[in-house]
């Protein structure tokens, strides 16, 4: 299937803020409840948190350094509908410059303590979340009070803790749109890592498609075919097509799982990329948008001396971004 296009949303300021509250604690509760502020159509792969359109800092966009191969490192999660549009417009770049650009995606793995001990505070009802909660009524986001009470279940942040994060161990990762999200993360990274540790003949670069032809591959089709409901059955057939080998990629899952989660966690805090997609090239973070020209122009302003490539044109250029999971 593809991707779902999303609704966009008008709002005011207050609004916005009122929102963003209830859908931090709409995916800590799991996605749920989350259904009952239609922000989202039906029949997407992933149901991530919608955020506000980040606008671009700078036009056009100006890397702070420039590299003979410039370095484009992008965080997803691999069922964000808005992450999955990040990789639709990359791939036509990759495809373009290939292994003149080193290619670092990263995936937005959370630690589960971690993260419920985050939420807490915004789960507790108090004045602040009444009167928040009245304006959601009256802005017809959810149904009565009684129903956005149900996000703030707790007296106290400490209450919180004790019921709901005490139980959980450091260590034990998670993806916002579920288990199978998690598996298929790290099984992109694993088919990731697989990839750039071949020999580049063994992957087709020695023909000039490049040593993640394969991985591009793999990734487009599970993009198009699978969903967070059904990857853990779907992903071989797509790594098959792809060319890739399955029970390298399934014993590399297993054996490296938590070591892989914790280094993409680590990663991402490092460059706080909390929302997918979450782009960098040359570690300057790239709000722009996200057709295929739009990434290649700012990709290609990153090179010492851009090669040839870069003068063809891959359509046209999109407007600034529009949303991502977070």
């Amino acid at each position: 299937m593809k991707v779902a296009r999303y609704k966009r949303f008008q709002m005011n300021k207050k609004t916005f803020g009122l929102i963003v509250l209830l859908l931090l604690v709409a995916s800590f509760l799991g996605g749920s409840t989350a259904a009952q502020i239609k922000y989202l159509q039906k029949g997407s792969k992933g149901q991530g948190t919608p955020t506000q359109a980040v606008q671009p800092t700078q036009a056009p966009f100006v890397p702070k350094t420039k590299t003979a191969k410039p370095e484009v490192k992008f965080f997803v999660m691999s069922f964000c509908p808005y992450g999955n549009q990040a990789e639709a417009g990359l791939e036509p770049v990759y495809q373009l410059l290939k292994d003149k650009v080193t290619w670092t995606p990263q995936y937005i793995i959370s630690d589960q303590k971690a993260s419920c001990e985050q939420n807490c505070p915004y789960r507790v009802y108090n004045d602040e979340a009444k009167t928040r909660c009245e304006e959601a009524v009256k802005q017809n986001q959810v149904k009565d009070l009684e129903t956005c009470k149900g996000y703030f279940p707790y007296t106290s942040a400490d209450e919180c803790l004790q019921k709901e994060c005490a139980k959980l161990k450091a260590g034990e990762f998670e993806s916002l749109h579920g288990q199978q999200e998690l598996n298929q993360d790290i099984r992109e990274i694993v088919a990731y890592n697989l990839a750039v540790e071949s020999e580049p003949s063994v992957l087709g670069a020695a023909s000039g498609e490049g040593i993640l032809s394969k991985w591009w591959k793999f990734i487009s089709l599970v993009n198009e075919k699978c969903t967070a409901s059904n990857a853990d059955t779907c992903w071989k057939e797509q790594a098959t097509a792809a060319g890739l080998d399955t029970s390298k990629i399934s014993q590399a899952e297993k054996a490296q799982k938590t070591t892989l989660a914790q280094k993409e966690n680590t990663a991402a805090q490092k460059y706080q990329a909390t929302g997918s997609p979450t782009v960098f090239i040359n570690d300057t973070l790239y709000n722009g948008g996200r057709s295929p020209e739009d990434y290649k122009k700012a990709i290609c302003s990153a090179f010492e001396n851009p090669p040839e490539e870069c003068g063809k044109i891959l359509g046209q250029e999109g407007a600034s971004t529009s949303g991502g999971c977070n």
